[in-house]
């Protein structure tokens, strides 16, 4: 579930990806996956110490307190319902690229909405048949996206001249791109979510992570190099945002494009279950700790936290309506969302991990990162790297969007802080929970 989260569908974002940096998007690719292992890792020890839902708002609770995981969790869902609003909104557009061309905005809107309905009908059942679906797509997905390379590669038009110049943005393009390329590398953290409904040891959480983040970079990377490779940047930027798709029309025909194409949306598919899943747990873990209401602890009869789904399922459905009839620039704007919220996210846990290495010494630890509080420095760090270059990167619908989304979080405090008072009942803090 880790890497199938981690992996998106690529032939939506990689023009994206060479407009910020060009060829070196690769190397920035790589460098990225090396800055998420000491998260990982980090991440790894907490989920052994801390084995409940919630992941990063369990984490930062524990070492800073309420108010502070509110808001982390607050930037974490942005990213967590940014990117299904993406992978819906993709979706739509690989059916207007590929099959009606005509579709307008409006209407790929509402076949966006339409499959994030569906996607709640699906989550709302038992997570093993999710977690099946998803396994398999995944599966799908990787021996298309290595076959597809091996044939590029082997192809006459691939020439490694076309990666002069390597860094065809600068030094800039290239720092930017290992900011924004995050958005590529989060989904290991949502292993810690399902920490109570798996048999996976605990102690052993942290090579799911590692793994996870290191198949990811290896495939990211090699699709830059590659699809870089078979023509020069100026065609690729000029073809439509469905590169890997138009290379492989051009090179081997129709046949291996559909393969690309479904890949990715089977890719778009597991995204979206896996980060739909967690999103739900962070809500539930949330009400059983007593941040919000008692209502979001709630299950229904497939064991799935009801409410936080309907929740997700309309702000969801917020983020493709706006982005689509606001005349956002939906692709870059949800690309950037994504990156913040959890850039923030990781920032703040790694610096709770360092935390807690002071205040609960005494605590059992059944694995424990490399390296220790240095570790957890270092994560810190590239937490902080990667959340000041996202922001360096926003302009001014990104930011209007930022600010009306934690506009709308302040206003829920402030409500759900009145309401704990006047109705603590259903604020009712958890026996078994809240003070472990």
């Amino acid at each position: 579930m880790a890497t199938a989260s981690i992996i998106g569908p690529w032939v939506v974002m990689s023009q994206f990806w060479y407009s910020v940096s060009g060829p070196s998007i690769a190397l920035a690719f790589v460098v990225v996956g090396l800055i998420c292992i000491p998260i990982g890792m980090v991440y790894g020890e907490l989920s052994a110490m801390f084995p409940k839902v919630g992941g990063s708002f369990v984490f930062v609770k524990r070492g800073f307190g309420v108010e502070a995981s509110y808001w982390v969790t607050w930037a974490l869902l942005l990213s967590y319902l940014a990117l299904m609003a993406y992978m819906l909104s993709s979706l739509a557009t690989i059916i207007q690229i590929m099959w009606i061309p005509d579709l307008t905005g409006e209407t790929i809107a509402i076949i966006s909405c339409l499959m994030a309905i569906a996607m709640f009908g699906l989550t709302w059942r038992k997570v093993d048949l999710s977690a099946t679906i998803q396994f398999w797509l995944f599966a799908f997905t990787i021996i298309i996206g290595f076959g597809y390379l091996i044939l590029f590669v082997f192809h006459p038009n691939f020439d490694t001249g076309n990666w002069n110049p390597f860094f065809a943005f600068g030094t800039e393009g290239f720092l930017q791109g290992i900011g924004l390329m995050i958005t590529m590398y989060f989904g290991f953290e949502l292993i810690p979510q399902f920490a109570e409904e798996c048999e996976y040891p605990h102690a052993k959480h942290w090579k799911v992570m590692v793994w996870s983040v290191f198949a990811a970079m290896v495939l990211y990377a090699s699709i830059s190099l590659v699809e870089t490779a078979m023509a020069p940047l100026s065609e690729l930027l000029a073809m439509p945002n469905f590169i890997a798709g138009q290379l492989a029309l051009d090179t081997y025909g129709l046949w291996l494009e559909y393969l690309i194409v479904f890949a990715n949306i089977a890719t778009l598919i597991s995204c979206v279950i896996g980060f739909w899943l967690g999103a739900s747990r962070v809500l539930f873990a949330m009400g059983r700790e007593g941040i919000m209401p008692q209502i979001f602890y709630k299950v229904n009869k497939h064991h799935q936290p009801y409410i936080g789904n309907i929740v997700i399922l309309l702000v969801t459905l917020f983020f493709i309506i706006y982005c689509y009839l606001a005349g956002t620039n939906w692709v870059v704007a949800l690309y950037t969302l994504m990156a913040i919220g959890v850039a923030i996210a990781y920032a703040a846990t790694s610096a709770a991990y360092v935390r807690l290495k002071y205040t609960m010494k005494d605590r059992p630890r059944p694995w424990k990162a490399p390296g220790g509080v240095v570790m957890g420095v270092a994560a810190t760090i590239a937490g902080i790297f990667i959340t000041y270059e996202v922001f360096s990167f926003f302009y001014s619908d990104v930011w209007i969007l930022f600010f009306s989304y934690f506009a709308i979080g302040f206003i829920i405090r402030l409500y759900l802080l009145w309401d704990s008072r006047k109705h603590p009942e259903q604020f009712a803090k958890s026996r078994d929970h809240m003070n472990e």
